[in-house]
């Protein structure tokens, strides 16, 4: 929805101090064109600020309103990540939907980072406040490396996330659906959208849908949380070649592998 019971209340409440102020600014010239310029100056004194003051609050509360509907994010699946062979860098991926049933998928995948891709369905940014958020439809889960070097020669590794035809497919014909979202002028386009992170053993990532298409939120390293309980203070990055072609978090990464590969081995 549009708005929210908070949201009402910072548009109800200045609407109605606009709408006082204004009333009571009419009784005051009402009053001064009756001859009564003491009564009437005092209302319109009054009443004035209170209209001001309210429409500006008024306005506030609207663009604040717009902000939240533009920047509206929602939860599409939990990503966790488990290290199966590490030296192979191959990986156990489990996603766990979050944007209906609570369905849970595996998928192994070999290489440095997972892929989540979906077709997305954008729609004009005045139907984004009015209350219609960005659609989709999850595509698959794929593997990726730090760069072209390392993936030349490598197997792709990917899972099909195609879920169930949304319910209002088993009413309404699919060329109907197309026909209404072509003639109600609330398209905006139609693309395809990805998000990618690091295949990092213990590590549990959330993949949220924008109005823009699908994003990633914060990850959660439960290997680090340990670490930091453990009493760990400080993160060092190696930066010398390979890792200058890199950026701190890949060149992170890579340190991570080889650091738990060598005590797997120890």
């Amino acid at each position: 929805m549009f708005f929210s019971s908070l949201g009402l209340l910072w548009l109800i409440v200045p609407a109605l101090i606009a709408l006082f102020g204004v009333v009571l600014s009419f009784r005051g010239l009402g009053h001064m064109a009756q001859g009564n310029p003491g009564g009437g100056t005092a209302r319109t004194l009054a009443g004035v600020p209170l209209a001001i003051v309210g429409l500006a609050l008024s306005l506030l509360g609207f663009n604040a309103q717009t902000f939240e509907r533009l920047t509206h994010e929602g939860a599409v699946a939990d990503v966790s990540v488990e290290a199966v062979a590490p030296e192979q860098s191959l990986y156990q991926v489990s996603i766990k939907r979050l944007d209906g049933p609570q369905l849970t998928q595996v998928c192994r995948l070999q290489g440095d980072e997972w892929e989540m891709s979906a077709r997305v369905q954008k729609w004009q940014p005045w139907a984004n406040v009015l209350g219609l958020d960005t659609t989709y439809q999850l595509d698959q889960v794929s593997n990726r490396y730090f760069n072209a070097g390392r993936a030349n020669g490598k197997p792709i590794t990917s899972c099909d996330l195609k879920g169930p035809p949304p319910a209002v497919n088993e009413y309404v014909p699919r060329s109907w659906l197309f026909w209404i979202v072509d003639h109600a002028y609330t398209e905006d386009r139609r693309f395809g959208s990805a998000a990618f992170m690091p295949l990092a053993d213990g590590a549990t990532y959330r993949v949220v849908i924008t109005q823009s298409g699908l994003g990633d939120q914060t990850p959660i390293y439960h290997g680090l949380d340990a670490g930091l309980k453990a009493g760990v203070k400080h993160m060092f990055v190696e930066q010398e070649p390979p890792f200058k072609e890199m950026s701190a978090m890949e060149a992170a990464e890579a340190d991570y592998k080889v650091l738990h590969s060598l005590l797997d081995h120890a």
